[in-house]
Order: C-alpha cells, then sequence, then structure tokens
C-alpha cells in the first residue's frame, strides 16, 4: 500500500509543480544552442554544455519508481481491454482497472568524480491519498509527518506488453486513468496518452542516444552494437545501417530509470537501485534482456511509473522559499545531466 499520512496532498500544496521543460526536439537536424524558458519559472534558461560534458559535481536528485499492478480477467464494466490498431493489448484505461501500486524506495542520485551514485533516500517516501489520485515524493521526520515536498521534473509511465510491442510510455502517470493510444490534437493536457519509445540525437558527432516519453525522434539507437542493447533498450532497436560508434545513452531520467526496473522481480523494482546496478554512470546489471516481462499477449502486461524530484530541500530546515535550494538552480544541473552527459556509458 502507498504511504498515507494525515495531511494535505501535495497536489494541493502550491509549488510543486512540474517543471515542463522546453527540451529541444532535436531529431536529426543542425543542433541549436538549447536557451529554452520554462513558461512557469521565471529566468530558468539552460548553459550551453558539450553534449558529453562531465556534469558539475554535486548535481543531484530524487526518484521513486512504483511498479503498476493491472489484471485484464478483473477489468470492470465489461469491456475489452485496451488495443492499438494493430490488436496489440495496452495498459489499462481507466484508473479503476489497476488493482494495486508497490510504492518503490525513494533514492537520491548524487554526481560525483567519477560519475553517479545511488544511496537511498531515508527522509523521504512516496505519498498517494488513494487509487485514482496524484502521488508525490514527501519528506517525513522520524515520526512520520509530511514536512516537505520537493518539486517533481519528471515523471512517465513504461509498459512492455509483449514480444511485439516491447516497450511504451507515456509523460505523466497512466494509473490515473484517461489514456489514450495516441494523441488528439483537441486533448485536454491532463490526458495521458502511449508512444513507442523514441530516441533523439545531437548532431554533433557525440553519438549519444537519448530517450523521451513523447515520441520524438525515431525507434533505433544511433551508434551500432551499444552495450546496453538488449539489457536496457530492447534488440528492435538496433541500427545495423551505420558504421557510427555509440557514445551511450541518455535523455528523460523517468523513461530511463524505469527501462532499468525491469531487471527487477515483480514487485521488486528497488532492488535494482539498493544493489547499485546503474553505478558511476555505467550498467553493471545484467548484459541479456529483462526476464521479468512478457512474451505473449496472454501474460498481462508489466509496467512502472517513476516520478523524478528536485533535491531542494534543505536537510533540518523547513520547507520555504528562504531555505530551499533555488529550484531554478537544480532544474539547470538536472537538464545538463539529462541532455548533455552521458547517464549510461559505453561498457
Amino acid at each position: 500500500m502507498s504511504l498515507f499520512i494525515g495531511s494535505k496532498s501535495a497536489s494541493s500544496r502550491q509549488g510543486s509543480h512540474i517543471y515542463r521543460d522546453k527540451h529541444p526536439s532535436f531529431s536529426y537536424g543542425s543542433r541549436n544552442k538549447y536557451r529554452g524558458r520554462d513558461p512557469k519559472v521565471s529566468g530558468a534558461t539552460l548553459v550551453e554544455n558539450e553534449a558529453g560534458d562531465r556534469p558539475l559535481t554535486g548535481t543531484s536528485f530524487l526518484f521513486v519508481v512504483n511498479e503498476l499492478s493491472n489484471n485484464y480477467e478483473a477489468q470492470t464494466h465489461g469491456s475489452e481491454p485496451l488495443r492499438d490498431q494493430w490488436l496489440n493489448f495496452m495498459p489499462p484505461e481507466r484508473a479503476d482497472e489497476y488493482l494495486d501500486e508497490w510504492p518503490g524506495m525513494v533514492f537520491r542520485y548524487l554526481q560525483e568524480p567519477q560519475g553517479g551514485v545511488i544511496t537511498p533516500a531515508d527522509e523521504y517516501r512516496w505519498y498517494r491519498p488513494g487509487r485514482g489520485h496524484e502521488g508525490h515524493i514527501v519528506r517525513v521526520d522520524t515520526a512520520g509527518n509530511i514536512t516537505g515536498h520537493p518539486i517533481i521534473c519528471r515523471q512517465a509511465t513504461i509498459f512492455s506488453c509483449s514480444n511485439h510491442l516491447p516497450v511504451i510510455v507515456g509523460p505523466g502517470d497512466a494509473s490515473l486513468g484517461n489514456s489514450r493510444v495516441v494523441r488528439h490534437v483537441l486533448d485536454s493536457d491532463n490526458m495521458f496518452y502511449w508512444s513507442l519509445l523514441h530516441i533523439s540525437r545531437w548532431d554533433d558527432g557525440s553519438n549519444i542516444s537519448y530517450v523521451n516519453s513523447e515520441g520524438r525522434g525515431v525507434p533505433s539507437v544511433v551508434g551500432k552494437n551499444p552495450s546496453w542493447i538488449p539489457s536496457l533498450v530492447p534488440q528492435v532497436y538496433s541500427n545495423p545501417n551505420t558504421n557510427l560508434v555509440s557514445g551511450g545513452l541518455s535523455g528523460d531520467l523517468s523513461v530511463l530509470i524505469g527501462l532499468m526496473a525491469f531487471h527487477s522481480r515483480v514487485g521488486r523494482a528497488s532492488d535494482v537501485f539498493i544493489s547499485q546496478k546503474w553505478h558511476h554512470n555505467r550498467w553493471i546489471g545484467s548484459q541479456h534482456a529483462p526476464t521479468h516481462v512478457p512474451r505473449t499477449q496472454e501474460e498481462n502486461p508489466r509496467g512502472f511509473f517513476v516520478q523524478v524530484c528536485l533535491d531542494n530541500l534543505v536537510r533540518g530546515l523547513e520547507d520555504s522559499d528562504e531555505n530551499n535550494i533555488r529550484a531554478e538552480d537544480c532544474l539547470q544541473h538536472v537538464l545538463a545531466l539529462e541532455w548533455h552527459s552521458v547517464l549510461v556509458r559505453e561498457n
């Protein structure tokens, strides 16, 4: 069960919004300097940095991976399971079709000189007031009372449905319902939509593959025979028609972390990060494809909701604008990690 604490939910607290940064639509064109300005944050711009450069030591963020339980045989209203246009089974469409959630531990990623290190963030927990409600990473005291709300900067849902639909993603929490197979022009902002995992790149010779949850780019990697295929990215994303040497894997943190979670046993997504299978920006887990994923349409899809928050609260101090680390500064460093560094280096 999710943590339930007698306090107002995260969504009711002003200032705990999601940063919707305008990361570059950099499919295969020329690379422009990213000076994208977040419409909700005055002055939030990302300073130009060469792709592949090591981000500032000390950059950190918080994340949690929650597994979503669903069962097609238990779906309500007598409806058929959601399918795409090729009749592949999709994750449930409505909130009441998600049976449960296995909340994970909250972790902190800290960039050290050798690369990123993952450790449990013991002062943080996952909080969701009930099924179908928005959830949030929260800071708690020793009595279990909520004492702070770090700002959400990324969240995505990622599912593996079958061999024919190995990875689909969407920007947000699919367990809230209102999901579509494809996005329509007239859809509201709170409509969740699925897309195949897509990969983009800078046209600068770095040959880094950047994953995202919004269908930007193409469904294939940049270089030939990267070391993280098929362990993190399915074999079908291989690019045999290139002689480029892969420069590594990076991009949307919520998607990248979700890909790693498929190497866990059911209900044990945190085990991947407790055992530090992602360490110093290298994947040191299994080099084979995940075994705990559905292979046929007779099996239920397996999926995760991943939330990434800024590490902007100061331990021991009240959550307030006066005490917190400037959100804009934290955001700059997280964006640099995603779009101007290599989060999974080649082995």
